[in-house]
């Protein structure tokens, strides 16, 4: 069981129009399905410096959302809001969605949570908002089991470099199974992925993607992945999607 869960999580970006208020509803829309207690907010440390950070949500993170399905209008429609102290005292998880932008922000306003901050490396590309949905799952898989700051050394590797989690290589369509399994549960079956010929660090990241689509927890353990719960059917859909061949395993 959760031993150390955040009550609040404070996402930091730089107008708050755009990467940090889609990292707040994305986790709060993850932490929803989880059951985590306590929601997240976010804050921007540059509002008043960007001639753009006025109006409601950027453009390009409502549409991502929208892909989501995740429906929060009163947070779309909100304009930016300014970090302020108070604000760091009532988090118990601060993230900065850039290290490179916000550390310097951070140093010259709020110097004394500095070093309470986790960095993320997430910049303001076109490929943020799916850079964003992973960092988010890896942050509440590491809540679900008590919580543990991330360090430098161990920063996911860059979604723009192609892994096979996205998809199989060119000209090689893998083959995955995908099961059920209740046995020795307790009553809590969980949808297993196996026989994929992927490294370790692959299934990790096809893992996190699996997760993130079925709303759920799960893991990777002597090289299969373990989702909670029925998944079967959004699972498959999810493979084939990313051009890997499923073979169904077992009855239901």
């Amino acid at each position: 069981m959760p031993t150390a869960i955040p009550k609040s999580v404070l996402f930091l970006g730089t107008g708050n129009q755009n990467r940090s208020r889609f990292a707040e509803m994305v986790f709060n829309s993850v932490a929803g399905k989880m059951r985590l207690p306590g929601r997240a907010k976010s804050r921007g440390l540059a509002v008043e410096r960007g001639v753009d950070n006025v109006g409601p949500m950027a453009a390009p993170a409502v549409k991502a959302l929208e892909v989501l399905r995740i429906q929060a209008p009163n947070d779309v429609a909100r304009t930016p809001a300014a970090a302020m102290a108070e604000d760091f005292g009532g988090a118990n998880w601060i993230v900065a969605l850039n290290e490179v932008e916000h550390r310097p922000l951070l140093e010259e306003l709020f110097p004394a949570w500095v070093e309470k901050v986790e960095f993320w490396q997430v910049a303001d590309v076109p490929q943020a908002m799916s850079d964003i949905e992973r960092e988010v799952m890896d942050l509440a898989a590491r809540l679900i089991v008590g919580g543990r700051r991330r360090v430098v050394a161990e920063v996911l590797p860059a979604p723009s470099q192609p892994t096979a989690a996205k998809a199989p290589p060119a000209g090689k369509a893998l083959t995955a199974r995908v099961g059920r399994e209740t046995a020795g549960r307790r009553g809590k079956g969980v949808t297993t992925v196996f026989d994929l010929a992927l490294s370790e660090s692959a299934l990790k990241e096809l893992a996190g993607m699996l997760k993130q689509r079925c709303g759920t927890g799960g893991t990777v353990k002597n090289g299969r992945i373990e989702i909670q719960g029925e998944q079967r059917e959004r699972i498959v859909s999810e493979l084939e999607r990313l051009g890997y061949r499923v073979k169904r395993v077992g009855g239901s």
